[in-house]
């Protein structure tokens, strides 16, 4: 018996000793980390009068960092002035100063062991606008270790600085990229490159695709509106559907005979998405086509339907007729909750 309890013994000191010294492991590392804070902390309040007169004026002498704790400070608070003082001169400074100091540092983190350090530095380097790095960025695309994370960051960056093949890159993303990835890559791109996306439309994946449209209205791209309208006529109901919601963003009226069709569509997101641009667009042709539906079957075209006649110039006194005289007890609910909300509003 004495045995199996000593081995037991044996197990449990064992543990403890484990657990102790992964404790006073985790101790140690957190003062590690406080100092390491501190000490960037104490850098940041030397630093940032002598950066803050270098990004406004261009005029103070700023010393060479020559610690990591001095980089790290140095470069957060650029980041932070560039975000806070964003203009031309200080763009251009920030970037200067940038390629001077930090390339060195910026190269040593993009090789880095941890996730972490590699995606930091590559914000800083899109922040800092730094296309020296253009190379070493395609290289490192190019690798079979890079993460998707930085797969999606590094396209970013190509299209930010204007990348001759970030048209070929995007051709071979992957299924982990989403629409909101996409979104962000093209909002990047300048109109020559974007433009190109536009016209090549049909060679891209859906998700592609659907970014396109989306970003034409979020980012109020007029001159491609031709090829919103050409998509209204597309038998794809999610092509007319997004076009749609791109044209109401930017508020770009159609007549009747065009919205017409969308109306009439068994779609419901298409009559929802008709209406909010008679929303957006306060056309009084519109009304009585609005009114029929205010009786439509599905809650949220309703809804939109009463916003759409509550924008209009006498848009209260539509919803109160409607409330008063209408044969569908869903339209005049909807009517009633829309004039309480207007009348809230007033």
């Amino acid at each position: 018996m004495s045995n199996p309890l000593m081995l037991f013994s044996l197990i449990v000191v064992t543990l403890w000793i484990i657990l102790l010294a992964i404790f006073l492991y985790l101790i140690v590392q957190k003062r590690k980390d406080l100092r390491w804070k501190k000490e960037v902390e104490t850098y940041k309040r030397l630093y940032e009068p002598i950066l803050l007169r270098y990004v406004a004026y261009g005029d103070e002498q700023v010393p060479a960092p020559s610690s990591s704790a001095q980089y790290v400070a140095m470069i957060e608070l650029l980041d932070h002035f560039i975000r806070v003082l964003a203009n031309g001169d200080v763009r251009a400074r920030v970037t200067s100063l940038a390629e001077t100091y930090f390339a060195d540092y910026l190269h040593k983190q993009l090789y880095h062991r941890r996730l972490g350090r590699r995606m930091n530095a590559l914000f800083y380097i899109e922040d800092f606008e730094l296309r020296s790095f253009l190379p070493e960025l395609e290289n490192m695309y190019e690798q079979k270790r890079v993460t998707t994370m930085e797969k999606r960051q590094l396209l970013k960056m190509f299209a930010l600085f204007q990348h001759p093949h970030v048209y070929e890159y995007m051709k071979q993303t992957d299924d982990s990229f989403t629409q909101f990835d996409y979104r962000l890559i093209l909002s990047r791109m300048d109109d020559e490159t974007f433009a190109k996306m536009v016209d090549h439309f049909f060679d891209w994946n859906e998700k592609i695709q659907y970014a396109i449209i989306d970003m034409i209205g979020i980012m109020q791209k007029l001159a491609h509106i031709p090829f919103l309208l050409t998509l209204l006529r597309h038998k794809q109901s999610e092509y007319r559907v997004r076009a749609l919601k791109a044209l109401a963003q930017m508020a770009y009226p159609l007549d009747v005979e065009q919205l017409h069709v969308h109306f009439q569509s068994s779609v419901w997101q298409e009559r929802l998405m008709a209406l909010r641009l008679c929303a957006r667009t306060r056309r009084q042709e519109m009304v009585d086509h609005i009114v029929l539906l205010m009786k439509d079957a599905v809650f949220s075209v309703r809804s939109q339907a009463a916003e759409a006649l509550l924008r209009m110039p006498n848009g209260l006194d539509i919803l109160e007729h409607i409330a008063q005289t209408s044969d569908d007890r869903y339209a005049r609910d909807m009517a009633l909750e829309w004039l309480e909300r207007g009348r809230e509003h007033d």
